[in-house]
């Protein structure tokens, strides 16, 4: 039972590549991103509509089908954490994250003791409802193998980046351009040459503390760039943003 395949992938050497799953319930999304050959799928608490129930059965599907199942939870909350690690996640994006105390509650909330102080949830989606460990082996499994990832969306965040990844446990930092951009007062401008070059400091941090930078990318023509500027983990667009284009350019075919 691997809880996380990203951390095999990244002791090869490869770039992880997956993409956002926004609205889609339906399995079989999942199903044709794992066929595609993604190795994980991100779901967003804190914007799309999913609730516990589907984010379950979806986690539960990309596990078995071999991908990693990253999810943002709503809110920074210990409670809120634990519980989608519960149901299958193999890692959790913690969104909008400012300061020090803020990471110490989602490493804590990530791991078990001593370690950490999630509870334990027993025989559930966590470990696919089997019981092939003692539970000592399966706590230091999960330690090792859960990640933990932070979202930075502010410039202050950014410049206090030293000092958020003091605690111990912290496995990748991805920015939020978007986010980012009203932080800035520059809306909507993500290539803006001052938001980048924030971008470049946060990648430089994560490369000297040896922790995994990864990006958000709308396109696939914008991949080599992130991984050229050292990200080890890209989501790359959405269900909705690749349908969206798609069925644009066939109805501008159909008119031309």
């Amino acid at each position: 039972m691997n809880i996380n395949p990203l951390k095999s992938i990244w002791n090869t050497g490869r770039t992880a590549v997956g993409t956002y799953i926004m609205y889609s319930r339906d399995i079989t999304t999942v199903q044709l991103a794992a066929t595609a050959g993604l190795d994980f799928v991100v779901f967003d608490l804190e914007h799309r509509p999913h609730n516990i129930e589907t984010i379950h059965d979806l986690c539960q599907v990309a596990r078995i089908l071999g991908m990693a199942p990253l999810v943002g939870p709503s809110d920074i909350a210990s409670a809120e954490i634990s519980r989608l690690l519960d149901v299958g996640a193999s890692g959790v994006i913690i969104p909008h994250v400012k300061t020090a105390l803020e990471v110490e509650l989602a490493v804590k909330a990530v791991r078990y003791p001593p370690e950490g102080e999630r509870g334990r949830c027993g025989q559930a989606g966590h470990n696919l409802y089997k019981t092939e460990r003692s539970t000592s082996e399966e706590l230091t499994h999960y330690n090792d193998g859960v990640s933990l990832f932070l979202k930075i969306e502010s410039k202050s965040a950014i410049e206090n980046l030293e000092e958020l990844l003091a605690p111990e446990g912290v496995d990748g930092v991805m920015v939020g351009p978007m986010d980012l951009s009203l932080d800035m007062r520059i809306p909507g401008e993500v290539h803006d040459e001052s938001l980048t070059r924030l971008m470049d400091q946060v990648s430089r941090i994560c490369q000297k503390r040896n922790i995994h930078y990864g990006v958000f990318v709308p396109s696939t023509t914008e991949l080599k760039v992130a991984v050229e500027m050292g990200a080890s983990w890209v989501i790359v667009g959405s269900e909705m943003e690749f349908l969206s284009r798609s069925w644009k350019a066939v109805s501008q075919i159909q008119r031309s």
